[in-house]
């Protein structure tokens, strides 16, 4: 019989904040700040930045493999099983061709000219460590938590709030365009931020993003950080 319940479709189930993962995150971001604060305060201890970068890798590592166990569609919901499509790929590629492009720009105008050492790509490789836990916190979890709100929904209001959110976390970073008092990661992690989540949203993958900032970071210290 037409109309009856059993020929309706059924129903998509709105998203839903993950409570467990918001929780695991703020763990995760008071270890890291526990293991930083004990790095200044005791020295003695010999905290270094390797330990602190590891120590959140296994936290998240470990999180992920408890709870894949019970639940292992959350493999994909935290972008990590999600198929690359060619367009993910080719997008991934073309983000990380305009971070370095705009990378290598900013340090031809504080210096003058560019170079690349082999510890460059050593420092890219040591820094995935850090820059997982980072992916998985604001995109595994922020981001798709965040998305789950009615307010954020929309082609770009959330990739804007974010670019605005990191662009405004790096006020006080020293590194200051010369002449001004802006500070330099201020401008550049606006676009960072907006494209990397803009790119989640779409391709639901954080394993580009773990490598454009991995390879990313490095550059940014030595080819402008260090110049001004």
């Amino acid at each position: 019989m037409t109309g009856s319940g059993q020929d309706r479709p059924p129903e998509t189930a709105a998203p839903r904040i993950d409570r467990l993962d918001v929780g695991f995150a703020v763990l995760l971001g008071a270890v890291f700040v526990a293991l930083k604060a004990a790095q200044r305060f005791f020295p003695a201890l010999h905290i270094g930045l390797t330990l602190t970068n590891e120590a959140a890798s296994l936290l998240v590592l470990g999180y992920i493999l408890a709870r894949a166990r019970r639940a292992p569609e959350k493999l994909d919901a935290w972008g990590l099983t999600t198929p690359l499509t060619p367009g993910a790929l080719l997008s991934g590629f073309a983000l990380l061709g305009a971070a370095v492009g705009a990378l290598a720009l900013g340090g031809l105008r504080a210096a003058g000219g560019l170079e690349f050492r082999p510890h460059y790509a050593t420092e890219m490789v040591e820094y995935l460590a850090a820059a997982f836990p980072q992916q998985f916190a604001l995109c595994s979890v922020g981001l798709v938590s965040l998305s789950a709100l009615p307010v954020f929904r929309g082609a770009w209001r959330l990739p804007l709030a974010v670019g605005l959110a990191f662009s405004l976390a790096h006020f006080w970073t020293p590194a200051r365009i010369p002449g001004t008092y802006i500070p330099l990661q201020m401008v550049l992690t606006f676009p960072a931020g907006f494209f990397a989540a803009a790119y989640f949203l779409k391709h639901r993958s954080i394993l580009p993003l773990t490598v454009i900032h991995a390879v990313t970071y490095p550059l940014l210290h030595h080819w402008i950080e260090t110049r001004l």
